[in-house]
């Protein structure tokens, strides 16, 4: 019984998360001959083009004379295909058609069509900003592809532009969103359902492609000049996992170029089913709203048929955004009062920066451990830096404080999302590795500032407990840092590693007097808001005068044996642990387990 149970915890944890679950597929419908002038490419849902035949049958009716192209993919939830490798399967097929129907090295398309649904548009809307070379994000970067200059409409049906959702929607009963959870748990704890969470919302996969649509159409709008598709977003208006207001971003830039149109008591699924009458032959009036969406032209759709564009209330006067990132289980008041300071400090200029505060949850120790339970919260960073990018069309800088795990939030997302861009840097207790790539943001221009990094004398939080993963960063030989569970670290004491790179931008400040939070007391306060609002070159090493205190050499010598104290914490527990099952058999021992978890996930 031990032998299977150890089988089946084998396969769990170490067999599952190398199948795929699903198929990558090709694309169906490259032209033979050419001289069409039309090319449609349809993007199924999740489950594949079986899943949905009547849109795929709506598609070749709407459209009998073209080319179309359908990718034969299909997923299952614990499905572990790669989603950009799907994208650029996507993309690339548009190119080679495109490239195959030339007369006489003439394009012949004059138009092309994209329609998604569900997962297939956001697929979709990816694919088009890759054909702008938008795709720095792209394992082969490609150059900008014509087919992108004759793309007539993107229509997306219920796509999850903001990604799918990450905490409950409105209209998802608890049933469900109980299960998406326990599921989504199980992907985590086996290493499946990869596709689906990657994109969810705030993953890469989704906020590099916001913000590469918003650069496309906001600041890239003279390059698109009278070119520029129509773009339709259609979302019933019970949908259990796509909101209406989750495609602000699809108006950034775009204006009259851009129509939503909501569609009434319908669900996520529903809007794609039953689209025929019951002779089969005439479409219902969802059916015709897609069709609508497909080949009308542009100023022949009536008054009526879409929604008032009006959901982006943007705010041009906002110049410059500074975000606050507290620790993880910081509830101090700092972050308040750094915004006061700020707000007092610049005075009337108040009214052109906006400050963003710390939203995200409480976290324990448990799973700030974990690799995927701290990506949570840099994706949901992510989220709100791509909403603001929306939201403020003006804005020039982005400034950055960050105390401990807020400190992981900006590097971690710096690593995995190119498209971010940040102009200072303050951090303080940082639980970053000391060999962060600096040199590599600074050199893509995703860090245009300067960098502070202030250690306390006494942070005993940083100088034993990520230290250990610093520790085993430095056996394995790593030299810079990747995203996994080695990407936490002892900056915030040891202070960042630096090279020429990096010099006059990366500073460390060794050390300041005090424990983990000793860098927002509230004396520290007013240099930090001024540093971020006022005076960049400021020099807090001039301001505070470090040098005037002796190196911290006992916690230096007990953060060197880091590994011992996590390795005699470890035993402690294991002891422990024998001695319940030992006194009270599995039942004690189970006992003891749900209450080291429960300790581990509160504080």
């Amino acid at each position: 019984m031990v032998l299977v149970l150890l089988i089946v915890v084998f396969v769990l944890l170490f067999v599952l998360r190398y199948l795929k679950f699903g198929a990558i597929g090709g694309v169906e419908g490259m032209p033979e001959t050419p001289g069409r002038k039309t090319l449609v490419v349809y993007g199924p849902p999740l489950g594949g083009r079986t899943s949905r035949p009547g849109l795929e049958k709506l598609v070749r009716e709407a459209y009998p004379d073209a080319d179309i192209l359908v990718p034969t993919y299909w997923h299952r939830w614990m499905s572990n295909v790669d989603a950009f490798e799907l994208t650029s399967q996507i993309e690339t097929a548009i190119r080679e058609a495109d490239d195959r129907n030339k007369i006489g090295g003439v394009h012949q398309y004059e138009k092309i069509v994209l329609f998604g649904y569900s997962t297939g548009g956001l697929l979709l809307r990816k694919a088009y900003l890759w054909g702008h070379g938008l795709d720095d994000d792209r394992s082969v970067r490609h150059e900008r592809h014509p087919w992108v200059e004759r793309l007539d409409r993107l229509v997306s049906l219920s796509a999850p532009n903001r990604g799918w959702p990450s905490d409950k929607p409105e209209h998802l009963d608890i049933f469900r969103y109980v299960i998406a959870y326990v599921l989504q748990r199980f992907g985590r704890l086996t290493g499946t359902g990869r596709f689906i969470e990657s994109l969810v919302q705030g993953s890469p996969f989704v906020s590099n492609m916001r913000v590469q649509w918003i650069d496309l159409f906001r600041d890239g709008a003279a390059a698109l000049g009278d070119r520029k598709p129509l773009i339709i977003h259609l979302v019933g208006d019970k949908d259990e996992l796509v909101d209406r207001d989750d495609s602000i971003d699809l108006e950034a830039g775009t204006g009259a170029n851009v129509m939503i149109k909501t569609l009434e008591r319908l669900t996520h699924a529903e809007i794609s089913e039953n689209l025929y009458r019951d002779n089969a032959s005439a479409l219902n009036p969802t059916g015709e709203a897609i069709r609508m969406a497909l080949v009308t032209q542009p100023g022949a759709f009536p008054a009526y048929w879409a929604d008032r564009v009006g959901a982006l209330q943007t705010d041009d006067q906002i110049t410059q955004l500074i975000f606050i990132m507290h620790g993880i289980r910081d509830e101090g008041t700092w972050p308040a009062e750094v915004k006061r300071s700020i707000e007092a400090q610049i005075g009337d200029a108040a009214a052109h920066v906006k400050i963003i505060p710390p939203l995200y949850r409480r976290f324990a120790m448990l799973p700030f451990l974990l690799y995927w339970d701290r990506q949570h919260n840099v994706r949901w960073f992510m989220d709100q830096y791509t909403q603001a990018r929306a939201m403020y069309p003006k804005l020039e800088h982005v400034d950055f404080i960050g105390h401990s795990n807020g400190t992981y939030i900006l590097a971690s997302a710096l690593q995995r999302y190119p498209v971010l861009k940040v102009r200072n840097i303050f951090f303080a207790g940082s639980v970053v590795p000391v060999h962060y790539d600096w040199a590599g943001r600074i050199a893509d221009r995703q860090v245009t500032g300067r960098i502070w990094n202030v250690c306390a004398d006494f942070d005993w939080v940083v100088a034993i407990f990520p230290q250990f993963f610093q520790q085993i960063s430095d056996w394995l030989g790593i030299e810079k840092s990747r995203p996994g569970l080695l990407d936490i670290g002892s900056a915030g004491f040891r202070g960042f590693r630096e090279n020429v790179a990096t010099a006059g931008i990366l500073r460390n400040l060794k050390y300041i007097s005090g424990d983990h939070g000793a860098a927002f007391e509230p004396a520290m306060v007013d240099p930090i808001a001024t540093y971020v609002s006022q005076n960049p070159a400021l020099d807090f090493v001039a301001r505070w005068r470090p040098q005037d205190r002796p190196e911290p050499r006992g916690l230096e010598r007990a953060s060197n044996l880091s590994w011992l104290i996590w390795g005699g914490g470890l035993v402690g527990i294991v002891a422990i642990g024998a001695i319940f099952l030992h006194l009270a058999g599995w039942l004690g021992l189970l006992g003891f387990v749900v209450v080291l978890l429960g300790l581990l996930t509160t504080f």
